[in-house]
């Protein structure tokens, strides 16, 4: 045990020893939560970063196509990359939660084969 640690004393006050445990144990799951959301946070911050070197990349590629509608295909796909970056930059993980269960209220029956096709291909992925 280190030095920092307290040692729970036990005195003839049952509930208070609860309750110093109860609050004990309340800090450290804060803690831990928030220790968790920082590094999500990184996380989401990462994937936007790399998504939007994607989106560059498929741009600067876009040109040399030569095809102006290959081209043109290829920008349109760099523009929704970058718009994913930026909705992941803007927003956090409750966010966008909330806004996947509003697009599932709208839209119940896409949902329910978007969630089977993605259970689907987590299944197949987690087989290999």
């Amino acid at each position: 045990m280190s030095s920092h640690e307290t040692v729970p004393q036990f005195t003839n006050d049952p509930v208070g020893t609860v309750k110093d445990a109860a609050s004990d144990l309340k800090g450290r799951a804060t803690e831990m939560a928030n220790t968790v959301s920082e590094a999500a946070g990184r996380q989401r911050t990462n994937a936007a970063k790399g998504l939007h070197r994607a989106a560059s990349a498929i741009h600067d590629k876009a040109e040399g196509l030569g095809n102006a509608k290959a081209s043109g295909a290829a920008h349109k796909v760099a523009d929704g990359i970058d718009t994913t970056a930026s909705y992941i930059e803007d927003h956090d993980f409750a966010d966008m939660g909330e806004d996947v269960m509003d697009v599932a209220r709208r839209h119940p029956g896409k949902a329910i084969v978007a969630s089977i096709a993605l259970g689907f291909l987590m299944g197949r992925a987690l087989r290999r």
